[in-house]
């Protein structure tokens, strides 16, 4: 491991104290407690289903739920047009030069065969997923634990990846925060590859006629970690 990035891991565990959200897989359910107790989002929806309940109503009562949302889109709207406002970036003009640069790069990271591949193995997984657990037949108790791991896992692993390229691809400025972001979500999606990979080694004795499906799966979970890994030893 270089300096550099054991520095970068340093300092995101020192981040992580005060906004562990941004270093999650987002599972509450499966976070410790400790955890859950300094994370603002954990709180923000704790306090959502209290406002349900004080209401007289269900903890996720749409119409409830749906006003505190509200609030909370409002919220990061403004800061988010503050961002665009201070950057002077035009989201309307079809020729702002800072806008394209953004497009660009976007286009860069979604052309990626990293990106390619956790798009492929989401894809998979949702068939695989379709045809077995979503079902809900011949599903023993003791392995719905791990179909839940795969079926959140598959989707967040996509997302949390392209956010993570973004930021390492991103043109270095002086704080580095694009790239700190992506060491973070690497973190995040090295999770969620060695999470799944367990749950679908657990998940095969009980489907045999999946087993090409799954080991196809498998492979293309390796692939993904050996590949987050090389990025990571390129720092």
């Amino acid at each position: 491991m270089s300096e550099r990035l054991q520095k970068i891991f340093q300092e995101n565990a020192r981040f992580e104290k005060k906004t562990p959200y941004n270093f999650c897989d987002r599972w509450c359910e499966r976070c410790s407690l400790e955890k859950q107790m300094r994370c603002k989002l954990y709180q923000d929806e704790i306090e959502q289903k209290m406002t349900c309940i004080a209401h007289g109503r269900e903890p996720d009562d749409p119409e409830i739920t749906k006003k505190v949302l509200e609030q909370q889109f409002e919220a990061t709207k403004k800061i988010i047009e503050e961002h665009l406002e201070e950057n002077e970036i035009d989201l309307d003009s079809t020729d702002d030069p800072e806008l394209e640069k953004i497009k660009e790069h976007i286009k860069l990271v979604e052309n990626s065969s990293l990106h390619g591949a956790a798009e492929q193995y989401r894809r998979k997984s949702q068939i695989f997923l379709k045809d077995t657990f979503y079902k809900k037949e011949g599903i023993k108790p003791e392995i719905t634990y791990d179909f839940e791991t795969v079926t959140w896992y598959h989707t967040l692993l996509s997302v949390k990846l392209h956010r993570a390229l973004c930021g390492f691809h991103e043109p270095v400025n002086e704080d580095e925060f694009g790239l700190y972001d992506a060491i973070a979500q690497f973190v995040v999606c090295k999770k969620a590859v060695k999470e799944s990979i367990k749950a679908l080694r657990k998940i095969k004795p009980d489907f045999p006629s999946r087993h090409t499906q799954i080991l196809e799966l498998l492979a293309l979970l390796h692939n993904i970690h050996s590949r987050i890994k090389m990025l990571e030893e390129s720092i």
